[in-house]
């Protein structure tokens, strides 16, 4: 690790100006797009890394510009092993509401790495590319088959995985840095439940403008009716599992129920019921992985309806079906009609599994810590993917000074989007670690 650290150091400008290139291509996910799959920027992203990737000796495979692959060594009949990451980002709905540049990169007081996508999930993909291309020049002799996965739509409902499970081989074992260390075994499962209300507006109508990832509360909401009217309200944004109660979608009904007193109590019923998963008749929380967490996110009017749509955490026990069947019943006592827009189900990695231990004592070894396996709120490519686990980036020790970032600002999903220089070395020789240990164990401990 010490030979390790040394590399990167000398090194440093060259990972950052690959990590800045890779943020400068916009690969915000988009499946309506007239560039299939999920148009240009998303490609534009992997030929990116195609390039970087070949710059280092590494072979890239694209798949149907769904997903793309960067092989570190091809060791035919050995166990595959690959690592997945994205490079899709999350939507940029007000970039005037940036300090920096979203889609440049930035560097500040020379640890600070600012830009979309930077920390979910460039960061990662670029730090293990390095990492692989450090074994290579090292002359570690890789006995397995490893490869770089990069897929393009993980935002955005993770069809491009979907998609690569249903038409190709998926490796023995997959790794998935896209969540915190030491190691995930089990994710929580989420659905989106969409609430109806019936809103005619005789002959005006309303268009919102507000945040457009589903899993993050909007910091503001604007509706603009046809008839001149403009209402907006603010509140926090934050990913649902950070959600608090300052939620723009809530105060967005509350403004609609003042301007429009002919359904004000309408509106004001399905505000109450959006108002905590009690009153929606969600709640529910088991023992491994704590409550249901839901917040409206997002909220829009079509068809002389108001639809909210609530973005919902399932525990690892809790039954989607069983919880929407109760959602459904609540709403109907509030005079609104509520659907399923969007479901994940809940998955489990078996805790006892002889490489839980082994990744987690690497994590371990490597930062001095006494971290133990978590159960994960949220969803990445380890719930689709067979075999696989969530391994990193996460850690403790994250900064967000007040002098660079704004309140709200700097985390993953958020204005300002940032990475800490010394958080990236860190992951680099955990990253390095594991790909030795992995790579020295007899295939039946896998």
């Amino acid at each position: 690790m010490k030979h390790f650290k040394a590399w990167i150091d000398a090194h440093r400008q060259e990972i950052i100006d690959d990590l800045f290139a890779i943020v400068r291509v916009p690969s915000i996910s988009d499946p309506t797009s007239s560039v299939r799959p999920f148009g240009q920027p998303c490609q534009d992203a992997l030929q990116c890394m195609a390039g970087l990737g070949k710059k280092y000796g590494m072979a890239y495979e694209d798949f149907s510009h769904t997903v793309g692959r960067l092989r570190t060594v091809e060791n035919t009949g050995a166990p595959t092993i690959g690592i997945w990451c994205h490079l899709d980002v999350v939507p940029v709905p007000n970039p005037e509401e940036w300090v920096y540049p979203p889609f440049k990169g930035t560097e500040v007081e020379g640890r600070y790495l600012i830009g979309r996508g930077i920390q979910d999930n460039k960061m990662p993909a670029i730090a293990v590319m390095h990492v692989f291309r450090y074994l290579r020049e090292a002359g570690f002799p890789l006995r397995k088959d490893w490869s770089l996965y990069l897929g393009t739509s993980e935002e955005n409902g993770m069809d491009d995985v979907r998609w690569f499970v249903s038409h190709c081989t998926c490796p023995d074992l997959s790794l998935v840095p896209d969540t915190g260390f030491p190691v995930c075994t089990a994710q929580r499962g989420a659905q989106t439940l969409r609430y109806h209300l019936p809103l005619p507006l005789d002959g005006d109508r309303i268009a919102f403008r507000c945040g457009s990832n589903i899993s993050v509360t909007p910091e503001h909401v604007t509706a603009t009716f046809f008839s001149g009217k403009v209402l907006r309200t603010d509140g926090h944004g934050f990913h649902i599992i950070r959600a608090d109660d300052d939620n723009a979608v809530l105060h967005m009904l509350t403004a609609l129920a003042q301007e429009l007193p002919v359904h004000a109590r309408a509106i004001t019923a399905l505000e109450n019921l959006l108002k905590d998963t009690g009153s929606m008749g969600i709640a529910y929380e088991d023992e491994p992985s704590g409550p249901v967490y839901a917040k409206p996110t997002q909220i829009c009017w079509e068809n002389d309806e108001l639809l909210v749509d609530v973005y919902s955490v399932v525990p690892v026990t809790g039954d989607p079906d069983a919880l929407l069947r109760s959602a459904q019943a609540a709403a109907e006592s509030a005079g609104a009609r509520c659907t399923r827009y969007s479901m994940r189900p809940p998955c489990f990695f078996p805790e006892d599994h002889p490489l839980v231990q082994v990744l987690t004592d690497v994590y371990n070894e490597v930062t001095g810590s006494q971290a133990e396996p978590f159960i994960m709120t949220g969803g990445n490519y380890a719930s689709l993917l067979p075999n696989a686990l969530g391994y990193g980036p996460g850690m403790p020790g994250r900064e967000f000074p007040e002098h660079i970032f704004p309140q709200g600002h700097g985390d993953f999903h958020q204005c300002d989007e940032s990475e800490d220089w010394e958080h990236i070395v860190k992951f680099m020789q955990v990253y390095a670690a594991a790909v030795c240990k992995l790579d020295s164990m007899d295939p039946e401990q896998d």
